[in-house]
């Protein structure tokens, strides 16, 4: 799950002009951090890489890379787990991966585990609770994908770790039916197209890695791909055959 990191920056220095009156002195430095996923040409996550392997440019030109730091890096993670009608069969499959993925991670990483529809405890790096999680999850009405990456994002907007989000569904974006989701944040909007517009800008502006497991071969939508891998993260269609808690680790 944790992947390479780049960030680069420009400095951006206002100095008083010489004869002037004393005026402040006032700098700033812009970092933008940068996520990528590389592969091997098997599809398998290659690592090893340093900086010199990577380069960055901004409207075609080069910008340096200042940090670049290679070290195990703590993430907070928000899981979405589709409990829709189609999903019944596979349950039992996708609550096993679940567990182990989050038995997996770290002691100082944090995770939130949530439906399409319900938005599960608050971030915790307690496995006992989020596990004891997996067994509550209500059924989802209908698939609001969408609204349910929208409302993991500003569940994500004060957590200090590098944020990512790990979505596993079955299906395409579906509207609430008539219905918003209210959250701490304000009311989300039903309408798809709006969400659509505004989504993949938002992940790339906050820095989040997107995940998006389709299952057992229905394909994502190109939104959803492109969401996922502009983000640093991936997207992949699963089969009956593949082993779900390799894919969600």
């Amino acid at each position: 799950m944790r992947r390479l990191a780049l960030a680069f920056g420009l400095a951006i220095l206002a100095a008083a002009l010489p004869g002037a009156a004393q005026q402040p002195f006032r700098s700033s430095v812009d970092l933008v951090p940068v996520f990528a996923t590389v592969l091997d040409k098997d599809g398998g996550v290659r690592g090893g890489l340093s900086k010199e392997d990577f380069r960055a440019h901004d409207k075609r030109k080069p910008q340096p890379i200042t940090p670049f730091p290679s070290e195990t890096q703590a993430i907070s993670v928000s899981l979405i787990l589709d409990t829709s009608g189609s999903m019944v069969e596979a349950e039992r499959r996708v609550l096993r991966a679940a567990g182990i993925f989050l038995s997996q991670l770290r002691g100082d990483d944090r995770a939130m585990v949530g439906t399409l529809w319900f938005q599960g405890p608050p971030f915790t790096a307690d496995k006992k609770r989020l596990l004891d999680s997996l067994g509550m999850l209500p059924r989802d009405g209908s698939s609001p994908i969408f609204a349910a990456i929208s409302r993991s994002l500003t569940s994500l907007d004060k957590e200090p770790n590098r944020r990512v989000i790990v979505i596993y569904t079955d299906g395409k974006n579906n509207a609430f039916m008539g219905r918003a989701l209210f959250t701490q944040q304000g009311v989300v909007p039903a309408d798809p197209a709006q969400l659509e517009q505004n989504l993949r800008a938002r992940i790339e502006r906050d820095g989040v890695m997107l995940y998006a497991l389709g299952f057992e071969g229905v394909s994502l939508t190109r939104t959803m791909k492109n969401m996922a891998t502009h983000s640093g993260g991936r997207a992949a269609e699963l089969k009956k055959d593949h082993d779900l808690a390799n894919e969600l680790a």
